[in-house]
C-alpha cells in the first residue's frame, strides 16, 4: 500500500533545493565576475 509521509517529502524537497543551490553557486559567481564585453567576445 502507498503511504504518504510528509516528513520524507519535505526532507527530499529541501535536500534537492540545497543540491541545486550548491551546484548553481559556483558557476553563477564565476559568471558574475566576468566582464560582459569579454564574455560576449568568446561567444
Amino acid at each position: 500500500p502507498f503511504l504518504f509521509n510528509p516528513g520524507i517529502n519535505l526532507l527530499a524537497f529541501f535536500f534537492s533545493a540545497a543540491i541545486g543551490v550548491i551546484f548553481g553557486y559556483m558557476p553563477a559567481r564565476r559568471a558574475a565576475q566576468l566582464d560582459p564585453i569579454v564574455a560576449l567576445r568568446h561567444e
